[in-house]
This record gives C-alpha cells, sequence and structure tokens, in this order.
C-alpha cells in the first residue's frame, strides 16, 4: 500500500507542484471583500441547508417513531412484554456503530450519489416497518435501518466542512442537527393526529407510511440539486467558487482539484491524535442522555398521570422544540465568539438540571417543566461536531474524525485510520447504555434512569471545561512560535517541503 502511494505520488509530482504553486500564487494575490465572503455563505446557506436539513429531519423521524408506534398501538399487535422493546432501541444502534465507518462514503464518492442511494434504502426500510407481524421481523428491520442512517446522518458534518470556514461551520451544523429536534416535534404531532384516525389499517402502521414513503421522494431532489463540492457547485459563479475556496481553506487545509478520495496517512494521524478522545467521551455521555430520549419521552410522559396516551403524544412535542430555537441560537453565539466549549458546558449543565428535577420530584408540573430542560443537552452534540471539525484540519483529518467503527475498519487494513473513528465509535455506543436505563420497573418515575443522564450531562459539562484549557493553552504555545492567528491558503494536494503541514491555531 505504501509502495503504491509512493509511486503514484512520484508520477503525479510534476503536475501536483504545478497546480499547488500555481493555486497558491493565484490566492496570495487574491482580495476579497467581506461583503463578498458574506454573499458567497448566503448563497451556499441557500443551497445546501434546508436540504441536509430536510434529510436529517427525515432520518430522525425513521429511527424515533418507535416510541410514539408504541402508544399508537405497535405493542397491542406485537409481543412488547419483558425488555423486548428496549431491545428494539438497541439493535438499531449496534447495528448503527458496526456501520459508522460507511461516513467515509461522503469523502471517497460523490455526495450526490451517495446520499441519494443510501435515502432510497433507508426509505424503503422504514415503510416496510408497517407490514412486521412479529418481534424478529421488527428486531431485523431495525438493525437493516441503521445500516444507511449511518451512511447518511454522521457523515453530514464532514460535508458541510467541505464548503464553509472552520469559524463558521458551528451554525451551520446547527442547523443540520436541529432536524432531529423538529423531527421529534413533527413525529409527535404526527403521532397525536394519526392516533385519532380509525379505520382498517392500525394506527401505527399508517405512522411507518406517512413518516418513511416520503423520504423517497427526497433521495430524487438529493440526486439533482446536492453538490458534491465547492467546484462542482452549479449555482456558484466562477469568481464566486474562488472566494469559497479561498475563505474555506482559511486556517485549515483543502483538497484542490482531488476532492473524492481518503489520504489514508492523515486518518491515522487523525485517530492517533489524544485530543479526539475527550469529544469522543462527550458525545458519549451526550447520546446516554439524549437517545433514549425519543423512544421513552412520550411513556414518561403518560405515567406522570395527569394525561392520557393521546396527550402525551402531542406534550412530548413542544420541549423539542425549545431545542430546536435553543440548538440555533447556540451554535450562532459559539460561531460569533469563536468559541465552543462553554456553550457545549452551558447546553450540558442545563440538560442536567432538567433531569435532576425529574429525578427528585413526583409532581407533574415540575417534571413536565425538567423535559424542557433535559433535551437541551442535545445542542452540545451539535456544537461537538462543529469542535471536531475544528480542531483537524485536513479533510481527511477530519474524515477520520468523524467516522466510526475503529474496531470494524481493523479488519480492513487500509481503511483503518481515522479520528471519527475515535468519535463515533466511542460516542455512538452511548445509545447502548441509554436505550436501557428506563426499564419499564422503574416507573412512573424511572429516578435511577434520570440520575444517570443527569451525570452524563455533567460529565460532558467537565470534559469541555478540560478540553477548552487544553486547545487555550497549545494557542499560546503556537503564539510563541510565531504562528500567525489566520492562515489565508493551503492545499493539501502536495506536501509541503519539509513534509510538514502547516500548524492551525484551535478554536477553544
Amino acid at each position: 500500500m505504501a509502495d503504491v502511494e509512493k509511486k503514484a505520488a512520484v508520477e503525479g509530482d510534476i503536475f501536483a507542484v504545478e497546480r499547488a504553486n500555481n493555486s497558491k500564487e493565484r490566492q496570495s494575490h487574491f482580495i476579497v471583500t467581506p461583503e463578498e465572503e458574506s454573499a458567497v455563505i448566503r448563497k451556499l446557506d441557500w443551497h445546501l441547508l434546508p436540504l441536509v436539513f430536510a434529510l436529517y429531519t427525515l432520518s430522525i423521524l425513521d429511527r424515533s417513531n418507535l416510541g410514539n408506534a408504541k402508544l399508537a398501538g405497535l405493542s397491542k399487535d406485537i409481543d412488547l412484554s419483558g425488555n423486548r422493546y428496549s431491545w428494539l432501541g438497541t439493535i438499531f444502534y449496534i447495528g448503527y456503530i458496526t456501520s459508522q465507518w460507511t461516513q467515509i462514503g461522503f469523502k471517497h464518492f460523490k455526495p450526490h450519489i451517495w446520499v441519494s442511494s443510501v435515502v432510497v434504502v433507508w426509505g424503503l426500510l422504514a415503510s416496510v416497518q408497517a407490514a412486521v407481524t412479529s418481534w424478529g421481523g421488527l428486531m431485523a428491520l431495525r438493525f437493516l435501518l441503521a445500516i444507511p442512517e449511518a451512511a447518511f446522518g454522521p457523515g453530514v458534518p464532514l460535508y458541510l466542512s467541505f464548503f464553509y470556514p472552520r469559524d463558521k461551520v458551528a451554525f451551520r451544523h446547527g442547523v443540520f442537527i436541529s432536524g432531529a429536534a423538529m423531527a421529534n416535534v413533527y413525529g409527535g404531532l404526527l403521532a397525536y393526529g394519526i392516533t385519532q384516525i380509525k379505520g382498517s389499517l392500525a394506527p401505527w402502521k399508517i405512522l411507518f407510511l406517512i413518516e418513511g414513503l416520503p423520504t423517497l421522494i427526497f433521495a430524487v431532489i438529493a440526486f439533482c440539486f446536492m453538490p458534491d463540492g465547492i467546484l462542482e457547485a452549479k449555482f456558484l459563479t466562477e469568481r464566486e467558487k474562488e472566494i469559497a475556496v479561498h475563505m474555506t481553506a482559511r486556517n485549515q487545509e483543502l483538497d484542490v482539484g482531488k476532492e473524492h478520495g481518503i489520504r489514508f496517512k492523515e486518518l491515522l494521524a487523525g485517530i492517533r491524535d489524544p485530543k479526539s478522545f475527550i469529544p469522543a467521551f462527550c458525545y458519549f455521555g451526550c447520546n446516554v442522555s439524549f437517545a433514549s430520549l425519543p423512544l421513552f419521552l412520550p411513556t414518561i410522559i403518560s405515567e406522570m398521570g395527569s394525561f392520557t396516551i393521546v396527550q402525551s403524544q402531542g406534550l412530548s412535542s413542544p420541549p423539542y422544540l425549545l431545542c430546536f430555537f435553543v440548538i440555533i441560537t447556540l451554535c450562532f453565539l459559539s460561531d460569533y465568539f469563536k468559541m465552543r466549549g462553554p456553550f457545549v458546558a452551558l447546553a450540558a449543565i442545563t440538560g442536567a438540571v432538567g433531569f435532576i428535577i425529574q429525578a427528585t420530584c413526583s409532581k407533574t408540573g415540575p417534571r413536565y417543566f425538567g423535559v424542557f430542560l433535559s433535551v437541551q443537552i442535545f445542542a452540545s452534540i451539535a456544537l461537538l461536531l462543529a469542535w471536531t471539525a475544528n480542531i483537524h484540519a485536513t479533510e481527511s483529518k477530519r474524515a477520520g474524525a468523524y467516522t466510526g467503527n475503529a474496531f470494524l475498519v481493523q479488519a480492513f487494513a487500509e481503511e483503518f485510520t481515522n479520528t471519527p473513528a475515535v468519535l463515533a465509535t466511542i460516542g455512538q455506543c452511548g445509545p447502548l447504555l441509554g436505550t436501557n436505563i428506563f426499564p419499564t420497573s422503574e416507573k412512573p418515575y424511572y429516578r435511577k434512569g434520570m440520575w444517570i443522564s443527569a451525570a452524563m450531562c455533567l460529565m460532558v459539562a467537565v470534559l469541555a471545561g478540560i478540553l477548552s484549557s487544553w486547545l487555550i493553552y497549545e494557542n499560546k504555545k503556537m503564539e510563541r512560535e510565531g504562528v500567525p492567528e489566520v492562515e489565508e491558503f493551503e492545499e493539501t494536494s502536495v506536501a509541503r517541503e519539509d513534509g510538514q503541514r502547516l500548524k492551525h491555531r484551535f478554536i477553544w
């Protein structure tokens, strides 16, 4: 593998160096006004964010509608006694974790082909759930559904980092990830309406069909309108493409003319970086606290004793609506102040307070208020995704830092090289615990699950503080070494003369 890479590098040196030199010379004399940059970013926002937001909303709808389906009659037609319901959540995340490596597809293939393909598969699997007649059949479908979902959602932050400057990416990650909050808003309202339907088809089956079939339409939209990279974006003029490349390469390294393909040495560097592990454990804590909520929140609300099953479906939506606005606000402020850690900690502490209220109170009012605070832990996830992109400067290293399942990928030698392997593999193990901390034996208060979730939120806050302190120390060290705060442009198509990449200041 190494010999092949060296041979290819030697054969391509003349053209690569010429392209890099021309690019650097052009960029060194390239003048861009802030107004031009803002106009390009707005154009990117209008063409990218609505699509990834809609697709991620559908993704979360199709994976988290199990809680609403249970209250809509699923448990009457399929035996979910004992821990069978918890296993439906657990098996999904087993498939999700073991398929994390597939998100490299965003870097290795053309995104419009990759995304449209996986969206078709998960849309079909989500819809077929309406036809299951046994617990075993539903278990198999939940496992299979996790594979295309893992190939899409975890890779979107990497995809967005191809288009935006590192100090602007948190807000865009926030818009994308807020699709999960809105999915739970829609899910609760749809379930509330569908449970009113009286017909020959069971409400839970209608729920799976209504939330699964529209996904197929969006697969066609993704194929037609999702750009593969800055240079392939048809909605940008040539001048706008140059501006986008210039600003995206600021303080991070950019693949120019070779957007598709993995640099395995950089992926391996990502997994070796000890700074990859703290965001991963933060991600784990967030997932323990949040991943279980869509599955169990309608049941938790119904167990408060003051609401009917139908009312519980509807009342599960308002907390997520608040979460949507909190995510957008915190991510905007994080970009504005160029800080990640303090906002991660703020969201985590807010979530911890909510879980503690639910763990210590018995009355319906305070407990329902606690739900509004608990779901805010999800804002930490959006910020952690942006933080991971900011820590790793090159595209392939970020691909490593976002990608999952280091153990599985290790079996395929050339693929086992990622930093995301760290983030996703450790982080996505959180739901395995989270989906099992609210057993029916704990109802109606589920105090053990609330305390575990609160502890995980506090762990996230502490780790965010540690990582921020570490990065501040590294920045001061680079300042003493003379590393500039802003490095305008570096291309990763060829290595630097000294064989080293530029150092870049961290966003803490």
